[in-house]
């Protein structure tokens, strides 16, 4: 298999040079008047810089032929580990999910079409299962039964990993003695749906806005809504539940599934359309999303189905689309739209995606 990747220098902004004018005043040996003072310069406004390209993750299970594997891809886009699940004895499902527990610990959830394990994680530097039965509990196996995860979230309550899946938020509570429990956290049976309405649950990421911590959740076809979450005493409650299909570039046959925050706290959703799909940028004050705009579209430069929503660096962002086996990477314009950049990387793995996640800083 070959992987194609063209490399691209980030463009890092750089601060005006200030000119300073100095006025001199002239002293007066009779009056001694003093010399006039020296205005202070006015500080021009200089541009974020560019942070470096993170590597990054692609899980997929390939239809035609092998097993499920995880690949990773340095900053500049090229193939640097291959993890061979079937290697390890869990070819009986795809990996849906990754999720880093710490910057060398990545965790995986793999579709439960049997009654096997259902979490486990690896080592990203060296590639080796460090825990390959986490997750053998039967709450866990049957908390799952029947379901798949499509993002994987911690830090919003301690000890707690937040797993969705189509018909909501399961709570996997860490145990004492390192054993898992599995719970419901957020279902048609919440008290927060009346506020925050259920339809079929496609991602739910952690944000951070306010001094709040919140939980994410895209929801599609009954219920077309961006919920905003947070635990209080225990309880599940809805700080805002935004109706994407009364947006202005969005409607009701739009298809939101993957969402991401930026770290200037933007908040940025990708979504589906048969003829129209595009990413949309929200302003998030910590409780509401606001001032929705249209950053990048067109099923000529995203497919229909478009997968995954990363972030590369700080002002770009990189996006799956399996119908070209392709991953796009797009920059971020500041208030105007983004663009496609140079680089692309055309790979066959990104033809059955199933998860595509950034490593996080060391």
């Amino acid at each position: 298999m070959k992987n194609f990747a063209s490399r691209f220098i980030p463009s890092i902004g750089v601060g005006a040079l200030l000119a300073t004018t100095l006025s001199c005043g002239k002293s007066s040996s009779t009056n001694n008047t003093s010399a006039s003072p020296t205005p202070s310069p006015t500080p021009a406004a200089t541009e974020v810089p560019e942070s470096a390209a993170v590597p990054f993750w692609i899980t997929s299970n390939p239809k035609d032929g092998g097993g499920p594997a995880a690949y990773r891809f340095d900053g500049a886009g090229r193939l640097s580990l291959t993890i061979d699940l079937l290697q390890s004895g869990l070819d009986y499902g795809p990996v849906t999910a990754l999720h880093f527990l710490d910057a060398s610990t990545l965790m995986f959830f793999i579709d439960p079409g049997v009654d096997k394990e259902t979490l486990g994680t690896f080592d990203v530097k060296t590639g080796l299962i460090k825990n390959k039965a986490w997750g053998s509990e039967t709450s866990i196996k049957q908390a799952f039964k029947g379901f798949r995860a499509n993002s994987l979230v911690s830090g919003l309550q301690s000890g707690v990993l937040h797993a969705q899946i189509s018909t909501g938020i399961k709570a996997i509570r860490y145990g004492a003695d390192g054993g898992l429990a599995a719970e419901d956290f957020y279902n048609a049976a919440s008290a927060a749906v009346a506020d925050c309405p259920i339809g079929t649950v496609t991602q739910a990421i952690l944000l951070q806005g306010g001094g709040n911590s919140s939980l994410g959740v895209l929801t599609t076809g009954a219920a077309t809504r961006i919920n905003i979450l947070y635990s209080q005493g225990g309880e599940v409650k809805c700080r805002s539940s935004l109706d994407y299909a009364q947006g202005p570039e969005t409607t009701a046959q739009h298809k939101a599934v993957n969402v991401l925050q930026m770290p200037d706290g933007k908040i940025y959703v990708l979504y589906q359309h048969d003829s129209s799909p595009l990413v949309m940028r929200y302003d998030f004050d910590g409780t509401t999303l606001t001032n929705p705009k249209k950053v990048y579209s067109g099923v000529s430069n995203l497919g229909k189905t478009p997968v995954g929503l990363i972030a590369r660096t700080n002002k770009r962002l990189l996006i799956g689309r399996p119908d070209t086996s392709a991953l796009v990477e797009i920059q971020l314009k500041g208030a105007e739209l983004a663009e496609q950049t140079d680089f692309y990387l055309r790979t066959t793995f990104a033809k059955d995606l199933t998860s595509l996640v950034a490593e996080p800083l060391q």
